[in-house]
């Protein structure tokens, strides 16, 4: 059977691939990429969420307190942290979950 055109492309230079792991690298070891989903949780089942988190982030290699947590999250309900939260956010969803126009990278 013949490969179609589509079936094959080649892989990116190589400093292209290593750029894009380092640039996944920061984003797992980047706090900022859980925040927003243990705020809602710590809202509605209080700030244990946060070291609960913090156990489970620590486990996985990330070195992360349950304080760090929630003065992160003290710090992203300002005006201020609400945008760099979106930022975040908007470079998680690029990153991670699905294409995304315009996303800082």
């Amino acid at each position: 059977m013949a490969i179609q055109p589509k079936t094959f492309n080649p892989l990116p230079p190589k400093e292209s691939i290593l750029k894009a792991i380092e640039r996944q690298r920061r984003h797992v070891q980047d706090p900022t990429s859980y925040i927003w989903y243990l705020m809602p949780l710590a809202e509605r089942f209080g700030d244990a969420v946060y070291d609960v988190a913090a156990e489970s982030l620590s486990a996985s290699g990330l070195d992360v307190t349950g304080k760090e947590l929630r003065d992160l999250a003290r710090d992203l309900q300002s005006s201020e942290g609400r945008e760099r939260c979106n930022r975040a956010r908007l470079r998680h969803i690029g990153l991670g979950i699905t294409s995304c126009k315009n996303v800082p990278r």
